[in-house]
């Protein structure tokens, strides 16, 4: 029994392998590929064979059809590279949604990330701001002194519905265009 488990392992790990193989990026397109090589090798097979049984007139309603169903290989292949283009575009993880890391793909989302870092930046300078004492020491006494004075709350908050805004503005422009893209 100690020695069947690790030989149904070793024969299985080039099926694993082969299956890991196949779910990568480049192997989909390579396969993608392969196949579409192959159609037409078989579709040029055929024409070659066709055309020495078949008239001229058939002959050139057959090169239409062949023609049409080349045309569909190539479509197929140019709607998976657009596909495999577009899905860079519109994943976005969660860290590059709240920071917007992510590189913009038109000018005003460009503009809209750079007002949310300047907002961003700004808010933290302000932050530390409030926790200066008259001499320019930090303090935490002069920090909980402004919020129990409200203004440094309302203020704060300000900024966050402003910085909330454009990052939320940021991310709809980028799937707008990424969806315009993608027709």
């Amino acid at each position: 029994m100690e020695k069947i488990l690790p030989s149904i392992l070793a024969a299985l790990i080039p099926f694993i392998a082969t299956y890991l193989s196949k779910l990568n990026k480049a192997s989909v397109r390579k396969n993608l590929m392969e196949d579409a090589q192959k159609k037409i090798d078989f579709l040029d097979k055929y024409f070659q064979v066709s055309s020495k049984f078949l008239h001229e007139t058939e002959i050139e309603s057959l090169k239409l059809q062949l023609s049409a169903e080349i045309q569909e290989v190539k479509s197929q292949i140019s709607s998976s590279e657009k596909q495999e283009n577009l899905t860079d575009y519109q994943r976005l993880t969660v860290v590059q949604k709240v920071f917007l890391t992510f590189s913009p793909v038109s000018v005003v989302g460009w503009l809209l990330s750079v007002l949310f870092y300047i907002i961003l930046v700004f808010s933290v300078f302000l932050f530390w701001g409030f926790s200066l004492d008259e001499a320019s020491n930090f303090s935490t006494e002069t920090f909980v002194q402004s919020v129990q004075d409200g203004t440094s709350i309302f203020v704060f908050g300000f900024l966050m519905i402003i910085l909330l805004l454009f990052r939320w503005l940021a991310i709809k422009e980028y799937k707008r265009k990424t969806n315009g893209i993608k027709q």
